[in-house]
């Protein structure tokens, strides 16, 4: 055996596949992910100049809002729509009701609401009117069995043009206005007041779930079938091998919605969502690395072998996992959205609560818990909420992708506008 010659012929190989490798890596990160990636907000690649040039986030958004406003005035200006809404004061045949003998309610949806308004100039206010393009997204759903509650929680409730609108065609409940109830100073424990004024309201409607949402929460096409699909099958029933069985356990509390920078790699203290995030990442290098090691073998190396474990092939997984790094998590969760099938439900991260859904018996005990409670600096509702999670024994989980966007720009607890156009435009 000429074993220079064989050394020379696996040096050969070797050097070619190398040269494969770095020519791998500069089209994955020089070449083909830039051009697609300047637009994700959460990309390494993430550039607000070049996706808007001259353009400031606020001006931006505040277009793609007014086209939302536009096509929610036009979904209620709809003659179709109208008769509908008037038609006995039902909506939808039944589904969706401003009146009181409305049974059997799966999940009464209530929407926290007040007035929103943003000063440009001396002259001019802006409203961003998120509640008439929340509900009406809503109503875009036509689930059964769902009713709307709108929770006008604004010091003049009748200065609230939006609410007041559809009050037509749902139910609302004002706290203030009649001079029976103080406003608190404190925003934050006003925040907390209202919320539980709301969550009462909600359960007087005899609901199996109640669906809570600040009027800045809009739903996502699609999404309340995904609801119903992860409540009948992750949240009424467990799996047990190929069968399900039904699950007992209701101390638990679905969010909705996760703000997406904390939706990133590895951004959380919870064991199982770093675990999941681990997971993810090595799924996606297994599964890329196989698809670019066949491409290898068809294109570069025209059959001439067909083994899956080589040099390139462990290359390709550390390139797709340092892709899927270079993305970003919330960019690729939305590769789940091509069937109901693929969402999950992972442990929460504390914090936020544009979104959440409770069901009876956890709202009831959630009520009355921040009932004995008192918010105020340092101590916001959504810290109450998971200090009711942890002291009462319940588990909360959020559903990715997220079901819910969050639209709002102006904060009606901390008085200014977010200026960084990834938390407020999609």
């Amino acid at each position: 055996m000429n074993f220079p010659r064989l050394c020379c012929c696996r040096s050969t190989i070797i050097k070619r596949q190398i040269c494969h490798v770095i020519i791998l890596y500069i089209l994955v990160f020089g070449l083909i992910l830039p051009p697609i990636c300047y637009r994700l907000p959460f990309s390494l690649y993430y550039s607000q100049k070049l996706y808007l040039w001259d353009l400031s986030p606020s001006v931006y958004a505040r277009q793609v809002n007014d086209e939302r406003i536009a096509k929610a005035e036009d979904f209620f200006a709809s003659e179709s729509v109208l008769a509908r809404l008037q038609a006995e004061s039902l909506l939808h045949g039944g589904n969706l009701s401003r009146s009181s003998n409305v049974t059997d309610v799966r999940t009464t949806v209530a929407f926290l609401t007040t007035r929103r308004t943003r000063s440009f100039k001396p002259t001019e206010e802006y409203s961003p009117r998120y509640l008439l393009q929340t509900v009406a997204a809503i109503v875009q759903e036509n689930q059964l069995s769902t009713r709307i509650l709108i929770c006008n929680m604004d010091p003049e409730p009748s200065a609230h043009t939006d609410a007041v609108y559809l009050s037509s065609f749902f139910s609302m409940v004002s706290r203030y206005g009649n001079g029976a109830v103080n406003v608190p100073n404190s925003k934050l424990e006003k925040e907390k007041q209202d919320y539980v004024y709301c969550l009462r309201k909600s359960l007087e409607t005899n609901p199996r779930y109640v669906l809570m949402l600040q009027d800045d929460a809009l739903v996502v096409p699609g999404s309340l079938k995904v609801l119903d699909y992860i409540i009948r099958t992750k949240v009424e029933r467990t799996r047990r091998g190929w069968d399900f069985t039904p699950n007992n356990d209701a101390k638990r509390l679905l969010k909705l919605y996760m703000p997406e920078y904390i939706q990133r790699d590895f951004h959380t203290v919870k064991p199982k969502r770093i675990a999941a995030n681990l997971a993810e990442l090595i799924g996606y290098g297994l599964l890329g690395g196989t698809l670019l090691r066949l491409l290898h073998i068809v294109l570069v190396e025209r059959g001439q072998s067909w083994t899956l474990l080589s040099g390139f092939f462990f290359s390709s997984v550390v390139c797709c996992i340092l892709a899927a790094l270079v993305i970003s998590r919330p960019h690729l969760l939305e590769l789940r959205r091509i069937s109901k099938y693929l969402y999950v439900m992972l442990d929460a991260n504390d914090c936020c609560l544009p979104a959440t859904l409770l069901p009876t018996a956890a709202a009831q005990e959630l009520a009355t818990f921040l009932e004995g409670v008192t918010c105020g600096g340092g101590y916001p509702l959504d810290t109450a909420v998971d200090e009711f999670v942890r002291s009462k024994g319940y588990r909360q989980f959020a559903v990715e992708p997220n079901l819910f966007r969050h639209i709002g720009m102006y904060s009606t607890l901390h008085g200014g506008e977010n200026t960084y156009l990834k938390h407020f435009v999609k």
